[in-house]
């Protein structure tokens, strides 16, 4: 007989992940289970915002003074409607909060879904990514030099003679497409990610797809071609699919979505929706300073009801206990003592520069998402002074209808720093204020797109993300099932639960599917840690 619902849990953290683990929790335990959200900070959201700003500029050829109100992101703005489990969870969960008409869909058809590009430090040229073999047919640039036959060869190329348990993106690369594939197209896709070098980043935590082709396969193009997926895996999938039914559809004609007013218009609904159902109690600007394991005890809050719980501290100088605890922070930032592993991983940090510029787009830039620059090449040292890991062209990469200032404005963020900023030499120092990252932004900008020289931009909005992204090193599995044990077999009991980007993946699906499976495995009395899907890691 399965256990009943913890009492009383508390999420640790109000971003994304810890509002959604809210919410689904709130729809799922009985009325009553207590529920308390704490966050560090006075803002729920994390690293999700979006904010409108008033802007205007005089147009050239009348004179006429155009006003009116952008949206900028300084974090996530678009979701992949595939990929994994998670697209089908965010999916639902923005259905069911009534958001489908807020729904932005770009279709495979439209520039921002065909248009990506790498950008040449070498001569600041960007290089259009192939959309299909027939335009990798076409021409080879130098940074794509030998992606034709080095995926040709692929197939044929003998899995290593001692068996690969983990290593890094760039010796994957390096060893099954080549040195050139591997210093640039998958730089870049790391960068464009992970905002880390691909040198550190596991293969296996960071890319599981491709590690499973080889395993299973052989050969990664042949697991792309045939998939990875177990039988039962793909019939689950269905499954979730068929559930969301006419959403479930039309989201195949999707290459990303994005949300009128933001990203921030989902974790907006999400605060407004765990308020207004009153079922859990929200503690802004409480740091939790520590966390003690669980022991038996009798609350003020059980009184006659002897169960194990937890007692929480926190910067307010305020104690209280739960009988369960969700983390949704930052692993190294859990103040916990004698679990193995939260600290092993270093995170990254990024600038975000948005700018605005009074030209239209196609003044600028080509139609499409945006670019990503591959990793510095030691015989171009100082290509890339600014330290930008790649540019995102918002106003084409999800265009808003109608456009925003009738389409003569061009947005664009800048996301600058990562690995510059620790691991690249030479190192390149991030800046004491956010503000300094400006310059750096509008500098790059002016060399790829001279045209921008002359032309100030109409607004300038800086962000410095301390220790944002978690960059998982070879290993990350083994680590993880260790503290998946430690929590199940230590005093924790499975009283503990971790969801994030810390542990299983850092785009917004992963980290929004990571809380429904726990509160959902809550509320059936399972204690899980979060980590199950580590536990026969090998």
């Amino acid at each position: 007989m399965p256990a009943p619902p913890p009492r009383h849990i508390t999420i640790l953290g109000a971003g994304l992940t810890g509002l959604s683990t809210a919410f689904h929790l709130s729809r799922n335990l009985p009325s009553s289970s207590k529920i308390t959200l704490v966050e560090g900070s006075s803002r729920l959201g994390g690293w999700v915002d979006s904010r409108a700003h008033d802007v205007g500029y005089k147009d050239k050829e009348s004179g006429e003074l155009i006003e009116g109100k952008v949206v900028l992101e300084t974090g996530p703005r678009s979701i992949r409607p595939r990929g994994s489990r998670g697209a089908a969870s965010m999916l639902r969960m923005i259905r069911d909060l009534g958001l489908v008409d807020s729904i932005v869909p770009i279709p495979f058809s439209h520039p921002s879904a065909k248009n990506r590009f790498l950008l040449d430090t070498s001569t600041s040229k960007l290089t259009a990514l192939p959309s299909s073999p027939l335009s990798l047919l076409r021409s080879q640039p130098p940074l794509l030099r030998g992606l034709l036959s080095s995926f040709a060869s692929e197939p044929f190329k003998n899995r290593p003679v001692t068996a690969v348990n983990d290593e890094s993106v760039d010796s994957f690369f390096r060893r099954r497409f080549g040195p050139n594939i591997a210093d640039n197209l998958a730089s870049a896709m790391v960068h464009g990610i992970y905002a880390t070098s691909s040198k550190t980043l596991s293969l296996r935590s960071a890319f599981p797809i491709l590690w499973e082709a080889e395993q299973k396969y052989g050969s990664v193009v042949v697991g792309m071609l045939m998939g990875t997926k177990s039988r039962q895996e793909r019939e689950e999938e269905r499954t979730e699919w068929a559930e969301l039914g006419v959403l479930g559809k039309e989201r195949e004609k999707w290459s990303l979505y994005g949300l009128k007013g933001g990203l921030g218009t989902l974790t907006n609904h999400l605060k407004e929706f765990v308020i207004r159902e009153n079922r859990v109690e929200i503690r802004s600007d409480e740091m939790v300073n520590k966390i003690e394991a669980p022991s038996r005890s009798t609350t003020t809050e059980n009184v006659g009801n002897e169960e194990t719980t937890m007692t929480i501290h926190t910067s307010s100088g305020r104690t209280y206990e739960t009988s369960h605890l969700i983390s949704a922070l930052p692993s190294s930032k859990l103040p916990i003592h004698g679990l193995p592993n939260l600290s092993s991983n270093p995170s990254t940090s990024v600038g975000v520069v948005n700018l605005v510029y009074p030209l239209p787009p196609s003044a600028i830039h080509p139609p499409g998402f945006g670019y990503l620059v591959p990793r510095p090449n030691p015989s171009t040292t100082g290509s890339n002074p600014s330290g930008v890991l790649g540019v995102i062209f918002d106003s084409t990469a999800l265009p808003s209808d109608p456009p925003e200032l009738g389409g003569g404005i061009t947005k664009l963020t800048l996301m600058i720093g990562g690995p510059y900023w620790s691991t690249y030499q030479p190192r390149l120092s991030p800046p004491e204020n956010a503000d300094d990252l400006i310059p750096l932004a509008i500098d790059h900008l002016n060399t790829v797109f001279p045209q921008l020289k002359n032309v100030e931009p109409i607004l300038k909005i800086a962000n410095l993300h301390t220790n944002c992204i978690p960059t998982y090193l070879p290993g990350h599995g083994d680590r993880l099932r260790e503290l998946h044990e430690a929590i199940e077999d230590g005093p924790w009991g499975g009283r503990l639960s971790l969801v994030g980007n810390s542990y299983g993946g850092v785009g917004v699906n992963d980290c929004v599917y990571s809380g429904e499976l726990v509160a959902k495995g809550l509320a059936v009395g399972k204690g899980l840690t979060g980590l199950g899907k580590w536990a026969k890691w090998e």
